[in-house]
Order: C-alpha cells, then sequence, then structure tokens
C-alpha cells in the first residue's frame, strides 16, 4: 500500500507534541461544552431501501469540504494529511527550545512539500471509493489546505478539518476524529481502512474496529 519510510518526515524534530492536546484556546472559537453541534440532526439521506440504491446527504457539517458538493454512502479510506501526505518537517521550529508558536507552526503549512508516496497511496485508492482526508488542523487555515490540496493535485473526495466551534473543536486529535468517525458512519459511510502518523490515533481506530496503518513521520517521538 504505502512505504512507512518517509525521509523528509523523519528529520523532524523528536520534540514534537500532540498539536491538539497543546495548542490554546482559538479566541474565536464557541464554547467547548456546546450543548448541541449545530451541524449534527438536520442531515437527509434519501435511500429508498427497497431498491438498495446508495443514499446521498444533502447537508454536511461545516467542517466537511466535498469536492463534488455532497457525500455517497458506500466505502471510504480515511488519510491524515500532515506526516501522511503534507510534510510538516520544516514547520517542527515553531514548537522547540519551549516556543509554541501555534500560530505560525499551522499558517507555516501553505509551504509544506508534499510527501510523493502519500501522494501515490491517495491516487491509487478505488474509485468506488471516497478518499477523506481528515485532518486535525485549526479551522482558520481551511482555505490554505484547501487551496495546497489543489496545487498539489492530491486525489480526495472529501476534507475534514477542526469546526470552529463545538464538538471536536479543541481537545486531543484522537477524540475529534473518533467523534468525525462516527458522524461518517451515521452517513452510510463504511471505512475500508485508515491511514495516520500518530499511533495514538491509529489505536483509536482499532479499537472502533477499523483496519489502520501506521506511517512513521518522526513528529511524535520524544
Amino acid at each position: 500500500m504505502m512505504s512507512e519510510q518517509q525521509p523528509a518526515a523523519d528529520q523532524a524534530s523528536a520534540s514534537h507534541q500532540d498539536l491538539s492536546e497543546t495548542e490554546p484556546k482559538d479566541p474565536s472559537a464557541g464554547s467547548e461544552t456546546e450543548s448541541k453541534d449545530p451541524s449534527a440532526g438536520s442531515e437527509t439521506e434519501h435511500a429508498d431501501p427497497s431498491t438498495g440504491s446508495e443514499s446521498m446527504i444533502d447537508e454536511m457539517p461545516d467542517n466537511w469540504h466535498c469536492e463534488s458538493g455532497t457525500v455517497a454512502a458506500g466505502p471510504a479510506v480515511i488519510l491524515d494529511l500532515d506526516g501522511v501526505i503534507s510534510d510538516a518537517s520544516h514547520r517542527q521550529h515553531f514548537l522547540r527550545e519551549g516556543r509554541r508558536d501555534w500560530k505560525g507552526f499551522f499558517t507555516a503549512a501553505v509551504d509544506d512539500p508534499p510527501i510523493a508516496s502519500g501522494l501515490v497511496l491517495a491516487a491509487s485508492i478505488a474509485t468506488d471509493h471516497t478518499v477523506a482526508i481528515l485532518t486535525a488542523r485549526p479551522h482558520y487555515i481551511t482555505d490554505i489546505t484547501r487551496s495546497w490540496l489543489a496545487a498539489n493535485e492530491v486525489r480526495h473526495d472529501l476534507l475534514i478539518i477542526r469546526p470552529k466551534q463545538g464538538p471536536g473543536s479543541q481537545g486531543p486529535s484522537s477524540a475529534f476524529k473518533s467523534h468525525e468517525l462516527e458522524r461518517l458512519r451515521a452517513r452510510g459511510i463504511t471505512i475500508a481502512f485508515a491511514v495516520d502518523d500518530d499511533q495514538r490515533i491509529i489505536d483509536m481506530y482499532r479499537s472502533e474496529g477499523v483496519f489502520a496503518l501506521y506511517v512513521h513521520s518522526g513528529y511524535y517521538e520524544r
């Protein structure tokens, strides 16, 4: 499928920590205790159980960005972005020597070089599978991320990024991705496999019954 050897990424700082667990609260974000996800519960599925046709989702969460405007129920593959498709090793200096310049770290993603093996992996997924890029990047670099994916011709059908507020806007990456996994499944999307460079997220996927492949980036070594 995909080689775990990524020379550029392996040169990353061993001091990198879980972005989502240490990132300071975005002042533009709403309360983490929001009682209801405003994007949830309004989706309508149009599958006709008598015909077995695929269901289509007319309304999607605000943090879901679909290339075709909608997502079909059916098989999908989940790919992480940083460390799998995008090489973030050049940004590690923002997090070294006690500095934690998260804004600088994330906005510098515009200059990430692509990881060749990640591009090949995304392109190799069967066309009847949705390719969902699920990243814990913050909402304020959504435009940067979408432009980067287009400029590097990354094959994908759906980008899921942290929302501006509500569930998943703060907290551990594993909790955010678990929440999005649940929402994907609720829409009739079955996950064939997932790829990530964070062992904690791999463990989460496996605990949820998802076949998960670990890619070594070096970002999470202590």
